[in-house]
């Protein structure tokens, strides 16, 4: 049985694909076989996170319609990693409930495979959206969220829907910028963990050598002084069952 994560967050822009494939990458790196998938039916990204946009002809729409068998729309990382993407559809599908609902059949058909030594699902953001319908019984559902107030009260709402689906459930919080948080320009961390009400599963420090990633079609992991690399690659042990301390920023 494959151990499945669920990347969710309570609203778009906090970085939750871009901790999926770098938290995938990572676990890679520590030489598991991962699959991550793209389950966002309306609005894809992970493929592009990955730089593989350019890189598949077919994608899990085409499976469902027939047009192309499972192992045909997976698609290789570059490099030695033994890392597979599952993309979502480049168009909003006819039916994105019937393609959900086939999405969650063959995540379950993998995971009982033992095909994988890890899944990550990459969820659409916000509440609703049959989100909830990924949070399988005994999932480790990773909640992102950003040191402001919209942000941990969306990754309340998430974290209790999990909680009532019988998953897991922990919490990373991205962009931290120590500065801001020392000058009380931003949430105490303790605070906002005391707010959320879960448990503190990783930090990552704001870097701008995230979005130079993202822009040059590379993973933060793999780009030279990356701050946030340490901090992902921490998740990545204690996403694999490795207990291992926090980043710290002082």
């Amino acid at each position: 049985m494959s151990r499945l994560t669920v990347i969710a967050s309570g609203k778009g822009g906090v970085g939750k694909t871009t901790l999926a494939a770098n938290l995938a990458a990572c676990l890679a790196d520590r030489g598991k076989k991962v699959l991550a998938v793209d389950c966002d039916v309306c609005l894809k990204n992970l493929d592009i996170v990955f730089g593989l946009s350019d890189s598949h002809i077919w994608d899990i729409s085409d499976v469902f319609a027939g047009r192309c068998g499972l192992e045909d729309a997976l698609v290789k990382t570059d490099g030695n990693r033994s890392l597979y993407v599952l993309p979502a559809p480049l168009r909003t599908p006819e039916d994105p409930h019937a393609l959900t609902e086939f999405i969650l059949k063959t995540v379950k058909e993998i995971l009982c495979s033992g095909q994988y030594d890890h899944v990550i699902l990459d969820c659409p953001s916000g509440a609703g959206r049959g989100i909830e319908d990924y949070f399988f019984k005994n999932a480790n559902v990773i909640v992102v969220a950003t040191p402001d107030v919209t942000s941990i009260h969306d990754a309340q709402a998430i974290a209790a829907a999990a909680y009532a689906k019988g998953a897991s459930v922990s919490l990373v919080v991205n962009r931290i910028n120590a500065k801001a948080v020392e000058e009380k320009k931003a949430p105490d961390i303790d605070e906002m963990i005391d707010t959320v009400g879960i448990r503190l599963f990783g930090l990552i420090p704001e870097d701008k050598k995230t979005s130079e990633a993202l822009n040059s079609g590379v993973l933060t992991v793999d780009t030279k002084r990356a701050r946030s690399k340490k901090a992902y690659e921490n998740i990545a042990a204690r996403t694999d069952g490795v207990f291992t301390e926090l980043y710290k920023f002082w």
